[in-house]
């Protein structure tokens, strides 16, 4: 993924950020389609490159027993506060972003599908000071769990 938004833009500057990963790498397997997870995650990486005029975007990957944990950080334009609570409305961008490119479905769909896999999407922002996504989703083995138990 980091590479394919490379490739779209070499001013791109994403730093992945390996230092949680878990010993066992059995603990980053998720159940679900890779073509969707890939677009949510790069939905937010892009939005991260470009509402920081391509300053560094750190991707953050970790683990526990239960979770895989993806945390995108940026020190972007950020978002008003008092914008917040419109984050996820289809179309809806942020008063600060008229000088950039885009139609405000990004971080919906991103949303969407974080969902359709069980996880959770958190949104942190401060204006000028920039953003950071956190994407939560169960791993295969907690989703089998649970599985069990239903």
């Amino acid at each position: 993924m980091i590479e394919t938004i490379r490739k779209i833009d070499s001013r791109n500057n994403i730093f992945l950020d390996i230092s949680m990963l878990p010993d066992n790498p059995k603990k980053l397997k998720v159940q679900g389609n890779e073509q969707l997870l890939h677009l949510a995650v790069a939905n937010i990486v892009n939005n991260g490159c470009k509402y920081s005029n391509f300053q560094q975007v750190k991707v953050s990957l970790g683990a526990t027993d239960t979770d895989v944990y993806i945390i995108i950080k940026d020190t972007g334009i950020g978002i008003p506060e008092t914008e917040m609570d419109k984050i996820y409305d289809p179309f809806f961008r942020a008063s600060n972003t008229k000088n950039y490119e885009g139609y405000g479905i990004g971080l919906p769909l991103a949303r969407n599908i974080v969902r359709m896999h069980n996880g959770e999407l958190i949104v942190s922002s401060h204006e000028n000071q920039g953003t950071t996504v956190q994407m939560r989703f169960p791993t295969i083995y907690a989703a089998q769990q649970k599985e069990k138990q239903s």
